[in-house]
């Protein structure tokens, strides 16, 4: 076992997330996770929420995730709940409940550190984008 140690200045940005699965013009790097760290439990990633991004509603079947703001705003949503968030604060979002992200900020970029707790894997979490389907 050796250890596993990542830069996110240098670390890539996830390719492939699409605004029809909820990503939304925001920048993701999947940091920890089982294919780069063997992590088999968690991920970790950081967002860069430029002005008018978001993360559309979606949920994890098996996964919890908390999301620390580290500059910015924005607001965390959990169903039908909405928070205003700012740099220093936590929120919390549990297994399977719908959530979202956005930037509320007209000029300036939100970053934010997250983890999902339960899964190694976007897929073995079970992420689901909420569709019209799902309403």
């Amino acid at each position: 076992m050796h250890t596993y140690s990542v830069d996110i200045a240098t670390a890539p940005y996830e390719a492939g997330l699409e605004a029809d699965q909820g990503w939304v013009d925001m920048q993701v790097q999947f940091l920890i996770d089982s294919g780069k760290a063997g992590a088999s439990e968690f991920v970790v990633g950081r967002t860069v929420f430029p002005p008018g991004s978001r993360h559309e509603f979606h949920r994890h079947h098996s996964a919890e995730e908390f999301v620390f703001v580290l500059r910015g705003e924005g607001v965390a949503v959990n169903g039908d709940e909405e928070v205003a968030v700012r740099a220093g604060q936590m929120v919390f979002h549990p297994r399977n409940i719908w959530h979202a992200f956005r930037n509320t900020s007209a000029t300036d970029e939100c970053e934010v550190i997250w983890a999902w707790g339960g899964a190694g894997t976007k897929e073995g979490a079970g992420y689901e984008v909420r569709t019209a389907a799902h309403d």
